[in-house]
């Protein structure tokens, strides 16, 4: 079958994702689980080509974009998850770092994660990308890594983001794309049921969501499952 294409998969009716992950029980036990596995490079490389279809590798190489900003930089970490990305800022870097994550949980097993430099600088928001409690134009980036497929409504998170990006601000960011691998639609559907993933989309989608939200595409890849993607505004 052509790379793309479709099959017939039911995905199930989208469930309260947004209350899933707000639940603190959740958070200490399938949160806390997976804010550890992600520190297992080689095992999630493993687990990327056994469910996905693609090196996984390519997503922690982007997430190094943060270690590389110019002093005075804005960046808004959304979902931050257990702050894995927030994890790489180098001591003494001279910018306003945000981790925001609708999960009180996440946020607790992020602040864990960084070391007391790291904790300096980072300022942690508990809330909803669907509505972003910062001003129009703010941020010079938006890093955006393995969230939007648990987001309810990926569209709207993606009309946020831009919103609160400056004139020419960066969104750097992968999801998990449906239509691409069937094991990984087979998982996303367990996903789905479970209330942890939302809706997801296609990569057409996505390249939609996007331009909807007056994003301009620089880089889009699908590999296997994972759909990478750098915009600007």
């Amino acid at each position: 079958m052509p790379r793309g294409s479709s099959w017939p998969v039911d995905y199930g009716p989208v469930s309260n994702v947004s209350r899933v992950w707000q639940n603190r029980l959740f958070a200490r036990t399938v949160g806390a689980f997976y804010a550890r596995a992600i520190e297992q490079r080689g095992a999630t490389r493993v687990l990327g080509r056994l469910i996905f279809g693609t090196d996984v590798g390519r997503i922690y190489a982007a997430m190094d974009v943060v270690t590389e900003l110019p002093d005075g930089s804005t960046v808004l970490d959304v979902p931050c998850g257990g702050g894995i990305t927030a994890a790489l800022l180098r001591p003494g870097q001279r910018v306003r770092y945000v981790a925001m994550d609708i999960s009180a949980g996440m946020l607790d097993h992020a602040r864990r994660r960084l070391t007391p430099d790291q904790q300096r600088i980072v300022e942690f928001a508990e809330a909803s990308i669907e509505a972003i409690p910062f001003g129009d134009g703010e941020f010079d980036l938006c890093v955006c890594f393995n969230g939007l497929h648990c987001l309810p409504d990926p569209a709207a998170a993606i009309r946020e983001i831009a919103r609160v990006l400056k004139p020419g601000g960066r969104l750097i960011g992968d999801f998990v794309t449906r239509g691409e691998v069937r094991r990984s639609d087979a998982y996303m559907v367990l996903m789905r049921a479970s209330g942890t993933f939302g809706p997801s989309g296609t990569a057409a989608d996505a390249r939609r969501w996007l331009a909807d939200a007056g994003l301009t595409v620089d880089a889009f890849e699908t590999s296997g499952a994972i759909t990478h993607f750098v915009a600007h505004k």
